[in-house]
């Protein structure tokens, strides 16, 4: 679930212009309360971006190795553009999605390129996926950033699990920086290697830390999985705690539904429905 709720359009994620871009001026604009649901919005759809990141790495290299490897089904469109490049212990894949702009399954429009670079032995246990952004776009907004990826092939529940660093570098329409660091897993727990990318189910846990322009800094920590469906552009069920400086409270995705709403929650216990 989740992805909007200024209209900071074409989910101009972070459009911390609002929150904080500028200056005290903004906030000094504001409410407290309405600082607090702006910023959770904010997180949320950084969320949602991040996800879509993960999304486009890891059904790539599910596109390029997966068990059930499946041109005419493959989870990247036709407008992206996969070259391989072989060496005499590693793969390097290069997925490019163009300058003009190229529609992904999420809806999204993404532009630039990811490298990817593993180990040949992909039937290994576990393996070391390391990956790099070059001028990569989603929907404008540009993120930047080089991490590794571990895959493990099998965990404990019999499912393909991806355990991910994350930091990231966004940029904003206008200038405006945010960052991410932290942590997060991803368990796929339906539709692995079946060839249909629709069917695709995730459970994600993790925490991380959201460093907004305006020096505010939002901890987060999954304390109920979130879960994302292939089949959905949203977030859509999941509960993640955020402590602030000046606020703490909870994003709740909701009960599975695929829709664009989401609630947060205040340390006071006042309810906001955020439209993502």
């Amino acid at each position: 679930m989740k992805n909007n709720i200024l209209k900071f359009g074409l989910i101009a994620f972070f459009s911390i212009i609002l929150v904080g871009c500028n200056s005290e001026e903004v906030s000094d604009q504001l409410p407290l309360d309405g600082i607090d649901s702006q910023e959770a919005a904010l997180t949320a759809t950084i969320d949602d971006g991040a996800e879509v990141v993960s999304d486009l790495t890891l059904q790539g290299f599910e596109d390029e190795e997966g068990l059930a490897k499946n041109s005419n089904n493959r989870f990247l469109p036709d407008c992206a553009t996969v070259t391989i490049e072989l060496t005499s212990t590693s793969k390097n894949v290069t997925i490019d999605f163009g300058t003009e702009g190229c529609e992904v399954r999420s809806g999204h429009i993404v532009k630039g390129k990811i490298f990817m670079s593993y180990e040949l032995n992909v039937e290994a246990m576990s393996l070391l996926i390391n990956y790099s952004l070059e001028d990569f776009f989603i929907d404008d907004v540009q993120f930047a950033g080089s991490r590794s990826i571990t895959r493990l092939k099998s965990n404990d529940n019999g499912n393909p699990e991806y355990s991910m660093n994350l930091d990231f570098t966004i940029t904003f329409t206008d200038g405006t920086q945010a960052s991410r660091t932290g942590s997060k897993t991803r368990e796929w727990i339906e539709g692995a290697f079946n060839g249909n990318w629709g069917d695709n189910v995730f459970l994600i846990t993790g925490e991380w830390q959201t460093n907004f322009a305006n020096g505010n800094t939002h901890s987060t920590t999954i304390t109920t999985p979130i879960r994302r469906e292939a089949s959905c552009r949203f977030l859509v069920s999941g509960i993640v705690e955020l402590v602030r400086t000046n606020f703490s409270g909870s994003l709740d995705y909701g009960d599975g539904s695929c829709d664009n709403k989401a609630v947060f929650t205040n340390s006071d216990g006042e309810e906001r429905e955020i439209l993502l």
